[in-house]
């Protein structure tokens, strides 16, 4: 049963701001801290052992929404009933309790915790030397508290310092803090205390939730007993399944009680990121993370945005080889993350610098509580900030891009392809025309994490246009429509190249050197994608990935993040793999294919429009779903789908199978029933290693400012490379559409990564700049189409713009 409203129960106007004392209107909630978050916490009592109701002790109570319990039900809890404000903060003369931590380091400071503390603090208190009691075995010390300490320095008056000798030490303080002791205070310490307390020292006593039977409470109980106070702390855990901060144990509240002078808002730890911030650097961990303090005294780690720094040798478990293109040495790259580390002490210790945020991030803050950042700073000396970390990192050869979604992701893209290119740094080891080519064989099973069926808009998919089905021992559960037997998996649609995965089939969660407890090396997951890409393919290239809609943070959405060990495979077969959160026409061009996970984010139109382009150019597009994956994901699936003209959709529910699984897990079916008339379960071609230097267009300018006719050179194609070979363009030629035909020099070959721009006009011929020499304008401003053949005559582009 909810609690009635404390308002209501105490009898005072709602029209007030919530809370006891409450006497003015909306104006004065608009100046005060929006919530408070006790995470943790027991609640309060009474001098007896009672539920404390004193309204003038109590500071702050838990919303009507919250409840009390026995946290470790050894019936020492008392048990506030229904319709009983149950108090979580009072104040007793000098005095304070708190039945939570509320400021550890570990906090997020989206609510008002140090404020309203440090309000506290200023009116009991008004500056001085706090001491933090460390001679009682607490779980935490000072160093949990340095945000607080940092904070009450630069926004108050105070210096905290920690105590591992209360009766010697408390002459020379102001206040002392104390939070879940562990062990007993003697009668020395006790009556140090009290005398302390009685001669204008103040005590401040924090409690935490009496969970699976942590005893503190009694140790602070005798505190409280000690000087005299009308309150103690309840053997309890106060929880709030309405009003939390995230999870239940961490209940948030608006009912403050007015009387005390304790919620003015000021100037706190949180952090808006809707602007950029002056910070000063005081650790740098490794080269992806450095550690900050804002001006309010809060220092938080920061993951850089958009890169990844090679795993020290202490992080080793965390490291992820095959992320690293072309690399397989292991301790090769312990060594460059030192060198990364190094690089970024050398670029930014002991400086202020810049942090900003990115708009495409989901949020500020990482799953650990780090803060996800741009770092520019003054790299030369003349005072300007004007230079990235994250990108130099990437320049520089110290970092690979991180594929998530930013919004520098395709310059960063572009330098590490660069870096790659021109073995800058630790790329200078890079040799992925030397990769082996693992698990190349003719495939004879496939496992199916998290499968669901395949559909098409008007019902079952037919037999024939599925290359794979589960066995015969699996069951379809729920979805739009049910199979019987032979569930499809996998679906083609030849005619407007694009297929359908319903599993994650390349997700590396199911590696072993990941974790998992099968060795799912022995499958042939890698060879059968690799196949369908190529057979719904007429281009060449690299394959790319999106990574712009949401995938990295969605729930059963593959991303490029989760496929280091498929683009290690690839490497291996000579193909090229990158993410791509661009989706346009020019940064599609030069890829074979583009593969898709659920996205929770929709296209736009401009999006949909480039991809149709790109299939129309002979590019294939893979669809992954998931049982795994949300509504949204599996919706903007479809909709891709339909807009590609193709029929094939994603049946939701799930696909499970208890007699061939994957560890017994009946979530992770495998199968060895496969339509054999379709060329994809062969090794695929180009086994040994080796990638091959390919030909794509990057960017058309048809449009020369001013007079075409005396301005040839402003008309111009970019061409590039995107493998990692160069490719020798010899005997290979351009056409347009009216079949006006340019030829590329003998002897003339593009390095992997590089690019030329072809001009219409008259020049000489560079490694970057080459000229058609004709004397008037090649290509239609209106629209035309790029056509490169290579030296057998065979058309290798097709760009249309």
């Amino acid at each position: 049963m909810q609690r009635r409203s404390f308002l209501a129960s105490l009898g005072v106007s709602t029209a007030a701001v919530g809370g006891i004392g409450a006497t003015t209107t909306e104006t004065r909630a608009r100046s005060v801290v929006s919530r408070l978050v006790f995470e943790s916490t027991s609640s309060l009592l009474d001098a007896d052992g009672g539920e404390l109701t004193d309204d003038s002790l109590i500071t702050v109570y838990a919303e009507p929404t919250a409840s009390n319990e026995d946290g470790d039900t050894a019936g020492d809890a008392v048990v506030y009933g229904d319709g009983t404000p149950i108090p979580l903060a009072a104040v007793d003369g000098r005095v304070g309790g708190f039945g939570s931590q509320l400021v550890t380091d570990g906090t997020n400071f989206r609510a008002g915790n140090e404020e309203f503390l440090l309000n506290v603090w200023d009116d009991l208190i008004g500056g001085g030397t706090v001491l933090y009691d460390e001679s009682h075995d607490s779980y935490n010390s000072l160093g949990d508290f340095s945000n607080l300490a940092n904070y009450a320095s630069r926004r108050g008056s105070y210096t905290v310092t920690a105590t591992q000798d209360l009766p010697a030490d408390l002459s020379g303080a102001d206040a002392v803090m104390i939070t879940s002791p562990s062990t007993a205070f003697t009668s020395t310490e006790l009556s140090a205390l009290s005398s302390f307390a009685s001669n204008g020292g103040v005590v401040l006593l924090h409690d935490t939730a009496d969970y699976q039977d942590v005893d503190e409470t009694a140790n602070l109980d005798e505190v409280a007993a000690a000087l005299g106070v009308g309150f103690r702390f309840n053997d309890d855990q106060v929880t709030d399944f309405d009003n939390n901060d995230g999870e239940f144990f961490a209940p948030t509240t608006t009912e403050f009680n007015w009387s005390f002078p304790y919620f003015a808002d000021r100037p706190g730890m949180g952090i808006d990121p809707t602007t950029s911030h002056s910070v000063d650097i005081v650790e740098v961990i490794d080269g992806d993370t450095p550690v900050v303090r804002f001006d309010s005294g809060r220092e938080i780690s920061v993951r850089l945005v958009g890169i990844d720094t090679p795993e020290k040798a202490s992080n080793a478990q965390f490291e992820t080889v095959a992320e690293w293109e072309g690399i397989e040495s292991r301790s090769y790259l312990e060594t460059w993350a030192n060198n990364a580390t190094q690089f970024g002490r050398d670029e930014l210790s002991g400086k202020q610098v810049t942090l900003e945020f990115d708009e495409a991030e989901d949020g500020i803050f990482d799953a650990f509580g780090r803060l996800l950042g741009y770092i520019r700073y003054d790299a030369t000396g003349d005072g300007t900030r004007n230079a990235r970390y994250n990108l130099r990192a990437v320049e520089d050869g110290y970092a690979r891009v991180y594929d998530s979604n930013f919004d520098f992701h395709s310059e960063f893209i572009d330098a590490e392809r660069t870096a790659r290119a021109d073995g800058v740094g630790l790329w200078g080891q890079s040799d992925p025309a030397n990769t082996t080519a693992d698990r190349n064989r003719d495939a004879d099973d496939l496992y199916l994490p998290t499968p669901e069926a395949i559909r098409t808009d008007t019902g079952r998919l037919d037999r024939s246009r599925a290359p794979v089905v589960t066995e015969s021992s699996a069951t379809q559960s729920g979805g739009f429509v049910s199979y019987s037997s032979d569930v499809p998996v996998v679906g083609v649609d030849e005619s407007s190249r694009v297929g359908a995965v319903g599993s994650p089939l390349i997700d590396y969660d199911y590696e072993a050197a990941e974790g998992y407890a099968v060795d799912t090396s022995t499958y042939e997951n890698f060879v059968v994608l690799t196949n369908l890409i190529d057979y719904l393919s007429n281009a060449t290239g690299r394959v790319v990935m999106d990574c712009a809609h949401g995938q990295f943070a969605g729930g059963g959405s593959l991303d490029p993040e989760d496929t280091a060990y498929y683009q290690r495979f690839l490497e291996g077969v000579g193909v090229d793999f990158e993410s791509i959160a661009e989706l346009t026409v020019s940064r599609l061009s030069g890829a074979r294919a583009l593969l898709v996970g659920a996205p929770p984010k929709s296209f736009s139109a401009s999006e949909l429009d480039a991809i149709q382009t790109f299939r129309d150019n002979g590019g294939a597009v893979i669809l992954f779903g998931s049982s795994e994956a949300g509504d949204a994901g599996r919706d903007n699936l479809e909709r891709l789908s339909y807009a590609l003209g193709s029929d094939l959709r994603f049946n939701g529910g799930s696909v499970t199978d208890t007699t061939n699984n994957l560890n017994d897990d009946q979530t992770v079916p495998t199968t060895t029933v496969f339509d054999t008339s379709y060329p994809l379960f062969s090794a695929v071609d180009g086994a040994g290693g080796g990638d091959t230097g390919s030909i794509a267009v990057q960017s058309v300018n048809a449009d020369a400012a001013g007079d075409e006719y005396s301005n040839l050179n402003d008309e111009y194609v970019v061409f590039e490379n995107p493998a990692s070979a160069g490719i020798d363009l010899t005997g290979y030629a351009v056409e347009d559409a009216a079949g006006n035909r340019y030829e590329f020099p003998s002897g003339f070959t593009l390095a992997g990564g590089a690019t030329v721009t072809l001009r219409s006009g008259t020049g000489t011929d560079t490694d970057t700049e080459l000229y058609w020499g004709g004397g008037s304008p090649v290509w239609n401003n209106s629209g035309d189409t790029v056509l490169v053949f290579d030296d057998t005559g065979s058309q290798v582009v097709s760009y249309s713009y």
